[in-house]
């Protein structure tokens, strides 16, 4: 089995917000590189609301940015890549942008793992925002649960509420893994 780097992550999260630290409007409101375990989610969860209640989010912005980050998480913890301590590494971010909340992710995932989740991604991105709602509640009434208990219905839910492209990309690594990172933009 491949050894991924925790390090690297972090390294990329650093360059991510030190990239960012230059704009005026907004901001990193929450970020996160480590582990990712159901306290983690749970904690992370908790942070996301104080967060965003510091910077006065009505109520309904904030359950859309919510449900976004759940599904996010879900996301990673089934489909993530675990390494040999079985974990699965995380980068987690919230932004603040004049356009609205900005969430990204990034895990390692293999060749395998990365030819899905590209198929999955632009089948979604593809999608009209009715499509995509159409497709959501065909998910839910089909039952089709997957081996690792979910019904594909994350990115659906995460691209209804961005109503935009889901934004991704993979970065190939020297060990034959990517990186693959997630923004999900919820706008105000």
């Amino acid at each position: 089995m491949r050894t991924a780097q925790p390090q690297r992550l972090f390294t990329d999260l650093q360059e991510t917000l030190h990239s960012r630290s230059g704009e005026d409007e907004g901001g990193v409101l929450l970020s996160f590189t480590g582990h990712l375990s159901a306290e983690v989610q749970d904690s992370l969860l908790l942070l996301l609301e104080s967060a965003l209640k510091g910077a006065a989010v009505k109520r309904k912005l904030l359950n859309r940015i919510s449900t976004t980050l759940v599904e996010c998480l879900q996301n990673v913890s089934r489909h993530g890549w675990i390494d040999d301590g079985g974990n699965i590494q995380l980068y987690l971010t919230l932004e603040q942008t004049p356009l609205g909340y900005q969430i990204q992710s990034g895990n390692f995932v293999d060749f395998d793992m990365a030819a899905d989740l590209r198929a999955n991604l632009s089948e979604v991105n593809g999608l009209s925002h009715q499509e995509l709602r159409v497709k959501y509640v065909e998910g839910l009434c089909n039952n089709d649960w997957s081996e690792k208990g979910g019904a594909g219905l994350g990115l659906l839910s995460m691209a209804k509420k961005s109503n935009g492209p889901l934004d991704y990309q993979f970065k190939e690594l020297s060990n034959g893994m990517y990186l693959f990172t997630l923004a999900i933009m919820v706008k105000s």
